[in-house]
């Protein structure tokens, strides 16, 4: 039985090779293929009407990369580039095995001084929530190598932003001390879970660089999301995952209401005065996201209500450039900006100028 598992992970390897040579019959050989391609190869246009023959000849192109995906992480426990596999079917970001650089790094502590700098104009206080990596709080699951660098990523960063006069709350031990029970990661995606978003959130509380406000807020669960794990898209297709071990992720979001309310909800009571909303967030998808519930933690560990400002898909850097960049800013500016920054961003070109969540096509930014 073994041999014939073994044997069958390979079988679809060589199944799709000669699917590969049946679309490059077609393409050569059938009608209007490419004996009767016209045009300059310089200028694009032949490669233009090539793709496009390619992409015509393989009706079941997704399919098939999605099974040669399947097959190439059964037989060799690999996903495409950008992706680490490792046991139990934990995912990681390729931005995790890549520790940032001294010149990346004094990059991004410069720009956030910057910002800093523009915020006191203001009278505005800054706090910077630094996210350690999954990798670093997840070792055990991923690399033990790629844990460690990670962890000195973190430190390294939270020194950097001590030398400059930067307050920044220490979120690791938060996460660090709450990974032996119910994940604080999601095993198949580049996010938290409720719970990770929770213990930070505890964390920032505790920390007493956030004032604490005078209204208590309680926690009313949402529906049950599932979903597919965005690390999943470099493996195979949403599909065929499970048939893989890598089933869907299972989270319980959940919203913050005032403890006395009228009714209306904790969000809506606020809605037509956003100028007593004093807090704002800004950061990526560990924020944006209203499945990690990062929002509501915060309302109900500080006390008061937050303003919401983080954007998915842009890194930590393009949403807080697009607040300071807001006229309202210099007309109602807040007491206190949080900013939610996961450290595996130093590391990327422009510090966060990539996309926080997966594309096809490149390594993930989750």
């Amino acid at each position: 039985m073994p041999r014939i598992i073994s044997l069958s992970r390979y079988a679809l390897p060589v199944l799709f090779l000669g699917y590969a040579g049946f679309v490059n019959v077609s393409v050569f050989t059938g009608d209007g293929g490419f004996g009767e391609v016209e045009g300059d190869i310089v200028t694009g246009d032949a490669t233009q009407v090539v793709n496009t023959l390619y992409s015509e000849a393989q009706p079941h192109r997704e399919l098939a990369v999605s099974a040669l995906g399947a097959a190439r992480y059964l037989a060799l426990g690999e996903g495409r580039e950008g992706v680490t596999v490792s046991e139990g079917g934990w995912l990681f970001t390729g931005e995790e095995m890549t520790p940032a650089t001294p010149a990346q790094m004094t990059s991004a502590v410069e720009g956030i001084a910057a910002v800093e700098a523009r915020l006191v104009e203001l009278g505005t206080s800054l706090v910077l929530a630094p996210i350690p990596a999954k990798v670093d709080i997840y070792r055990d699951k991923g690399s033990a190598k790629a844990g460690a660098a990670m962890r000195m990523q973190y430190d390294a960063f939270r020194a950097a932003l001590a030398d400059e006069g930067i307050d920044a709350v220490d979120t690791r031990p938060a996460l660090a001390r709450a990974s032996g029970d119910a994940p604080v990661f999601l095993t198949s995606d580049t996010h938290w879970t409720p719970k990770g978003a929770r213990r930070v959130a505890e964390r920032i509380a505790a920390s007493g660089l956030v004032p604490e406000g005078d209204t208590a807020f309680e926690k009313v669960p949402a529906r049950p999301q599932h979903f597919t794990g965005d690390l999943v898209s470099f493996v195979t297709s949403d599909a065929l995952a499970p048939h893989l071990g890598l089933g869907a992720e299972r989270v319980t979001p959940y919203v913050a209401e005032p403890a006395e309310t009228d009714g209306a909800g904790g969000d809506s009571i606020f809605a037509s005065d956003q100028q007593s909303i004093d807090a704002v967030l800004v950061g990526t998808s560990y924020s944006a996201n209203e499945n990690w519930s990062f929002v509501p933690a915060l309302k109900i560990a500080l006390h008061r209500d937050v303003l919401n400002l983080a954007e998915e898909g842009q890194g930590p850097v393009a949403p807080m450039e697009a607040f300071l960049g807001d006229p309202a800013l210099a007309e109602a500016p807040p007491e206190i900006v949080i900013w939610e920054y996961p450290v595996r961003y130093l590391g990327v070109p422009a510090s966060g100028a990539a996309n926080d969540t997966p594309e096809e096509t490149e390594a993930p930014h989750g």
